[in-house]
C-alpha cells in the first residue's frame, strides 16, 4: 500500500528528539503504551501511512482520517508521547534495548505477524535477540506440569542448547520454567517472551530465574517497562513466541491449555509444530495428543528429532534416507577423514567455533556418518553417503 504523505515539521509533534529513526521509535513506544498489543486496525494504519503520520493525526484529533476513530478517545485520555519519552530515557539509563521494525536488531520473522506484529520490543539481557532467535526452538506447555513433563522439558531444552539452539518460552510456571532452566544450566541461551514489562519477573516468584535469563539469555516484551500483565496479554503474547522460532514444541498441555493457542498461531504462520506424547491416562498430555490427532503436528521425543524438522539446508541423502545437513555439517563431513582429527583442529580448518563443530559432530555421529575414537573424529566408511 502506498503511504499517504503528511506534512512534517522537523520532528514528531510535541517531542524534543531529532531524526526520523528516533521519531519512529517514540511514535511506536507511545502507541504501544496507549493501546493493547496486537490491534490489527492500528497495524493496518501504520502499514499504510507510517507510525509517525498516524501519531501526528491522533495528536491532531484526526484519528478517523487514518481509520482509527475507535481509538481516538483512548489516545486523548493521556499524554502518551511524554510517557514514551520518559520510557525511552529509562530504558537507556538501565541498559534496556528498544527495537522497532526496520532496525538491524529487529527479528524479521516477526513480520510474518503482519498487522499484528509488535509495534516495538523492549529487550533486557546479555544475549543478542536477533541472533539468538534466528536459530531457536520455541517450547511451551502447561503451568501445572507433571514431573514427567518437567523432566522432558528440561532434558530436551538442554539437548537443544548443547547443539547450539536457543530455547524460546514464556517464563511461566511449569513447562516454561523447566525449558528456560534446562537451556541455561548447560550454558545455552534462552529467550523469555514476557506478557508484562521486561524489567519485572512474571510471576514474581521467578525473580531468580529472570536474573539468570538477564545474565545468560534475554527477556523480550512489547508493553512498557514496569507493566503488569493481564489475562489478555498472556494470550496475545503467544503469537510472538510462535513467530520468533521456526518450530514450536508443545511438551505437555491439557485440552484447554494456553500452550495450544501458541501452537495454533504457529500452524497459521506455516511454522513446524511438534508435540511430545505422554501417558494416555494423563489429562496433562491430552492437548498434545489432540494436536497430533487433529492437526499437522509431528510427534517428537528428542532434540535431534526437532532439529531434523527445522534445519535450513541443502537436501542430502544418507544411507538411502533423507537427511538435511546444514552447510556447516556438510563441511565438517568433508573435513573428517580416515585419520582422527580433534574438534580444535577441525574448527581451525573450517574457520568455525569449537562449540559449533562439536555440536555438528554430535549430530553426524548420531546419524552414523562419523564416529568418535580416542584421539578425535573419523569418517565411518561403513555407511553409504551420497552428497
Amino acid at each position: 500500500m502506498t503511504r499517504r504523505q503528511h506534512p512534517r515539521q522537523g520532528s514528531l509533534e510535541h517531542t524534543h528528539v531529532q531524526g526520523d529513526d528516533e521519531d519512529d521509535i517514540i511514535a511506536r513506544l507511545a502507541m504501544s503504551t496507549a493501546f493493547e498489543p496486537g490491534r490489527e486496525v492500528l497495524g493496518q494504519a501504520i502499514e499504510e501511512f507510517g507510525a509517525v503520520p498516524v501519531v501526528q493525526d491522533l495528536c491532531a484529533a484526526r484519528g478517523a482520517s487514518v481509520g482509527l476513530a475507535a481509538l481516538q478517545e483512548r489516545w486523548d485520555s493521556g499524554d502518551w508521547l511524554a510517557s514514551a519519552r520518559t520510557e525511552r530515557q529509562l530504558c537507556a539509563d538501565r541498559g534496556i534495548g528498544v527495537s522497532v521494525p526496520g532496525q538491524p536488531s529487529w527479528p524479521t520473522q516477526l513480520d510474518d505477524l503482519a498487522e499484528r506484529a509488535p509495534l516495538a520490543l523492549r529487550i533486557m539481557g546479555s544475549a543478542n535477540l536477533r541472533t539468538a532467535a534466528a536459530r531457536s526452538v520455541a517450547m511451551v506447555g502447561a503451568r501445572s506440569a507433571t514431573q514427567y513433563g518437567q523432566w522432558v522439558a528440561e532434558d530436551m531444552s538442554a539437548q537443544l542448547a548443547v547443539l547450539g539452539w536457543s530455547v524460546v518460552s514464556g517464563g511461566a510456571f511449569g513447562i516454561d520454567a523447566a525449558c528456560h532452566h534446562g537451556a541455561l544450566t548447560v550454558g545455552g541461551v534462552s529467550i523469555a517472551v514476557s506478557a508484562g514489562g521486561v524489567d519485572r519477573a512474571i510471576p514474581a516468584s521467578h525473580s531468580a530465574l529472570f536474573e539468570r535469563l538477564y545474565r545468560g539469555g534475554v527477556v523480550v516484551g512489547e508493553v512498557p517497562i514496569g507493566s503488569h500483565p493481564n489475562r489478555h496479554r498472556f494470550l496475545i503474547r503467544n503469537r510472538v513466541i510462535a513467530a520468533l522460532s521456526p518450530a514450536v514444541v508443545v511438551v505437555e498441555a491439557a485440552t484447554r491449555s494456553g500452550a495450544l493457542s501458541t501452537a495454533r498461531e504457529a500452524l497459521g504462520m506455516g511454522r513446524v509444530v511438534a508435540a511430545v506424547p505422554g501417558p494416555v491416562t494423563s489429562a496433562m498430555s491430552a492437548g498434545c495428543h489432540a494436536l497430533l490427532r487433529d492437526t499437522d503436528s509431528i510427534l517428537v521425543t528428542s532434540a535431534d528429532e526437532v532439529i531434523a524438522l527445522v534445519m535450513p539446508a541443502e537436501q542430502k541423502w544418507i544411507g538411502g534416507k533423507a537427511r538435511e545437513l546444514t552447510f556447516g555439517q556438510a563441511s565438517l563431513l568433508d573435513a573428517v577423514d580416515a585419520s582422527p582429527r580433534e574438534v580444535g583442529i577441525l574448527a581451525k580448518l573450517l574457520l568455525a567455533g569449537e562449540q559449533e563443530v562439536a555440536a555438528d559432530a554430535f549430530l553426524l555421529e548420531r546419524w552414523g556418518l562419523i564416529k568418535r575414537v580416542a584421539n578425535g573424529w573419523v569418517r565411518d566408511r561403513t555407511r553409504h553417503y551420497r552428497g
